[in-house]
Parts: structure tokens; C-alpha cells; sequence
């Protein structure tokens, strides 16, 4: 399989399983209460929390380390050996950790003890799932990646549904059905695919462990913190405002997740495999070259979707949330947009230089500064403004990440930022903005949708008047060449 049918493939399973990942927050701000949706929202981000505290800095370890063209399946087993019996040990403390909470009857902020059972389900499933998708990705079986990432989110939603709808369990259905979703789905591509036959980790050495321990120990600590940074504004409002405040933020911050930051991180796992190739076989200058294409493509993507949030927030609250989420998710959404997107370029952009270059330690900044700005921020801001002030400090946090991480990356790599078609897609996103923004007060739905399709090809029409290199070039490649002006010589 070459790499466009790949990227093809992989992109494909991403669009389909952020669509159905999108659905459920549909679904789900109109099945829970903003209460259980805010119980919800808190569960998933404690699991996700922990998944990053105790494995997430293995799956990354592992999408940087296991390839190995010397070795028929392109991956090294010694070192997929000593990985997952690195998962295993540190599984185990992490059941033993939350063991012991339940027991002691120690909940956290606002959630009893009980919990605690599904947030380590939850942890360990993701984790799983997580490392056997990267290992897909490193070996370009593309289309085990798209069983398991479609595979995920159909049995999540249908699961889900039948525990909520028909056992009436509210919030703990929700979470059980993505528990059961991926360990299905894990179980699966275990069992089908003959390379996870080769795997022992019993038999892991201690060079290889060493090796991973010594690269992934500054991951720890920075997955932790990035995680902490993504998830600490549910844990503020729950500690300060309540459970059901929680849900009403969670809702609007859940719907960019599943759309936004999805497709912003389906393009880096697309190009990351690319980019490292790219920096080991030729050097920094073939990965900043890869590494500044990838950008363009996620502001191209990214910015005229937080416009057209900030411009039609009403119509899409009334489109996508439920009736008891739709006044405060119309007032949120300019504002977690504008959050989301800085956040996705920290990660997926001027991160990427740090993980690129093996310059861990880098990692720890970025969100180190979301927290430190945060939290006070955040306090403060909430007394004041309620639910409007934790966003405007979650900005505050996201401006003040990207500025420091900007100077760290070009101190590393040769990260570009500013240029000419950073400035052409800016104004081809405020463009569009302009023509949508005295429309929404029509915020009704089919207006709603008729508005995002129109506010699409404006935006379109605008890069290609300004001449966009990536949308030019991509334009060129089609049949609609012939309506293009032709190149300047």
C-alpha cells in the first residue's frame, strides 16, 4: 500500500468515527441532564487524566521507537516486548491506586468513590486501544486502524444507547458503553492479526527497558500536565460551581472535541509518521518542510471553523445540543473555539518539534503555562463572570501556551509561523466571517446548515482568489485545474 492510499484510509476511519463521536453528543445532551452529563464529562476526562498520567507517554514512546525496517512486520519486537510489559506493570499500580480509593471511599470533586472502578476501565481500555492503533499506524496497516476506529465508536454509541435507553443507568450507561466498546475492539485486533503472536513481553530485556524509561521519562510528567491543562476547567467549575454547571460547559467544550480537535489531530496522525521518517532519513530541513505543510493544512481548517462558531454560535447551539444546554452553549462557543484551536496548534505543531528532535524535557513547558495561568485565572474569572469567565481564562491560558511555546520551538527547529499564506488564509477566515455574521440572527436549523454550507464556499472562493499555495496545488490535482488561472511564471 503506498502512503496516499494509506493517508487515504486512515483519514477516512478518522472522518467516520469523529462523525460518530459527533452523534453522541447530539445524543447525549438530549438523553442526560446537564447533572449526568456533567458526571459524564468529569468520568471520561478522570480516566483520560490517568490514562495520560500512567500510558500515554508509552503509546508516544512507542509511535517514535518500534519502527524498524530491518524487521519483516517493520516492527522491532524486542522493543514492542519490553512496551507492553511496561503497560502491564504500570496497569497494575494504577488498578492498585484506585483499588485502594474505592475502598478508603475517597471520591473527588463531586464524584462519590464508586466511580472509580469505570475511570480505571476506562484508563486501561483507551491505553489498549491506543497502543495497538499507533503500532497499525507504524506498520501502515491502514485498514486494521479503520476497523479499530470505526469499530470503537459504532459499539460506543450502540452500547451506550441501549444502557441509557434501555436500562435507564443515565451517565454510568454512557461510560459503560465505551468501556465494553474498547475492550471489544482491543480483544479483536489482538486476535486477528498474527504479529501480536511475536510479542513477549515476559521476555522483555533490560536494555530495552532502559531505552524506553530513558526517552519516555519526560513524557510522564508532560502528558500529565497536557492532560491536567485539557481538563482542569471541568474540575474548576465542578469544584466552584456545581456538578450541573459542569455539564453546561462540558457540552459546548465536548462538541469541539469531537469535531475540531479531532480533525486537527487526524491530520498529525496522518503526517507523524511521514515527519519522523522525513527527520531520520534526511534531516531537520525535509521535517520543517513537512512540518510547516501540516500547519498550513490545520489553520486552513481550523481557523474557519472557530469563525464560523463565533458567527453562527446561536443557529449551531439550537442545531447540535439539547434545549437545556442551548442558551449558555451559544454564549461558550466563540470562546472554547478560539481555546480549542490554540491548543491543537501547541499540540500538534510546535510540540511535534520537540518530540521530533527528542528535546523531551521541552514538553514540560507548554502546559506547565496553561496551568499556572489557569487555575488563578480561572477562580477569579468564575466569581465574576460564571461559566463566560472560565472561558475567557481558558484563552488566557491557551495565548500565554502558545507564545512560549512559539520562542521554544524555533529555538529547535525551523518552525515557521508567519508567511504569506498564513496571512491569506487569515483573511480569507475573516472574509467569511464578515458575510456571516449579520446572518445569525436567522439561527434556525435548515438556515443553520444552509449558512455553515455558504460560509464554506465563500471561504473556498476567497483562497482561491488569494491564491493559497496548499488549496491551489490540491486544486490543481483535480479536474477543476482547467478553471484555474494559470500560474505565474
Amino acid at each position: 500500500m503506498n502512503l496516499k492510499s494509506d493517508a487515504a484510509i486512515n483519514s477516512a476511519a478518522l472522518a467516520i468515527s469523529s462523525g460518530l463521536n459527533f452523534f453522541s453528543i447530539f445524543l447525549w445532551t438530549r438523553l442526560l441532564d446537564p447533572h449526568e452529563f456533567g458526571i459524564y464529562a468529569i468520568v471520561l476526562a478522570a480516566g483520560l487524566f490517568l490514562n495520560a498520567l500512567a500510558f500515554e507517554w508509552l503509546r508516544l514512546v512507542g509511535a517514535r521507537t518500534l519502527y524498524d525496517s530491518t524487521c519483516e512486520s517493520r516492527i522491532n519486537p524486542a522493543r514492542a516486548s519490553a512496551l507492553f510489559l511496561l503497560y502491564a506493570i504500570a496497569g497494575t499500580l494504577l488498578c492498585a491506586v484506585l483499588v485502594a480509593l474505592h475502598l478508603a471511599d475517597l471520591g473527588f470533586g463531586g464524584i462519590g468513590a464508586r466511580w472509580w472502578p469505570l475511570i480505571a476501565g476506562l484508563a486501561l481500555t483507551e491505553m489498549a486501544l491506543a497502543i495497538i492503533n499507533t503500532v497499525s499506524r507504524v506498520r501502515q496497516k491502514a485498514w486494521q486502524f479503520f476497523r479499530s476506529m470505526v469499530g470503537r465508536s459504532v459499539l460506543s454509541v450502540a452500547l451506550g444507547m441501549g444502557l441509557v435507553i434501555g436500562l435507564r443507568l443515565g451517565a454510568a450507561g454512557a461510560i459503560l458503553g465505551v468501556i465494553i466498546a474498547q475492550s471489544l475492539v482491543a480483544l479483536g485486533s489482538v486476535a486477528i492479526d498474527p504479529l501480536w503472536r511475536t510479542i513477549r513481553p515476559w521476555r522483555a530485556g533490560r536494555e530495552e527497558m532502559g531505552r524506553i524509561l530513558r526517552f519516555g521519562a519526560p513524557l510522564v510528567v508532560s502528558c500529565a500536565l497536557i492532560y491536567a491543562a485539557g481538563v482542569a476547567d471541568r474540575f474548576l467549575i465542578a469544584a466552584q460551581l456545581g456538578t450541573h454547571e459542569a455539564g453546561l460547559y462540558a457540552a459546548p467544550v465536548d462538541l469541539l472535541q469531537k469535531t475540531l480537535v479531532f480533525v486537527m489531530m487526524a491530520i498529525n496522525l496522518t503526517a507523524y509518521p511521514a515527519l519522523v521518517r522525513a527527520y531520520e532519513d534526511h534531516g531537520a530541513a525535509a521535517a520543517s518542510a513537512i512540518l510547516e505543510r501540516n500547519f498550513l493544512v490545520q489553520l486552513g481548517l481550523g481557523l474557519p471553523a472557530v469563525v464560523g462558531l463565533a458567527a453562527l454560535a446561536p443557529g449551531i447551539a439550537n442545531l447540535l445540543l439539547g434545549a437545556p444546554y442551548r442558551h449558555d452553549g451559544a454564549m461558550l462557543l466563540p470562546y472554547v473555539g478560539m481555546a480549542a484551536l490554540l491548543r491543537c496548534l501547541i499540540t500538534f505543531h510546535l510540540m511535534i518539534a520537540f518530540q521530533v528532535t527528542g528535546r523531551m524535557k521541552l514538553m514540560l513547558v507548554p502546559p506547565a503555562v496553561m496551568l499556572v495561568v489557569i487555575v488563578p485565572a480561572a477562580i477569579f474569572a468564575m466569581r465574576e463572570w460564571g461559566l463566560a469567565g472560565m472561558a475567557l481564562a481558558a484563552v488566557a491560558a491557551q495565548v500565554a501556551a502558545y507564545g512560549v511555546s512559539s520562542l521554544l520551538a524555533r529555538r529547535v527547529m525551523n518552525v515557521r509561523i508567519l508567511s504569506t499564506d498564513t496571512i491569506k488564509i487569515v483573511a480569507s477566515a475573516a472574509a467569511m466571517g464578515l458575510v456571516l455574521l449579520p446572518l445569525r440572527q436567522d439561527d434556525g436549523p435548515l438556515a443553520t446548515v444552509l449558512l455553515i454550507a455558504g460560509g464554506g464556499v465563500v471561504y473556498l472562493l476567497a483562497m482561491i482568489v488569494l491564491r493559497v499555495s496548499p488549496v491551489i496545488s490540491a486544486l490543481r490535482a483535480t479536474p477543476l485545474r482547467r478553471f484555474l488561472p494559470a500560474s505565474k511564471k
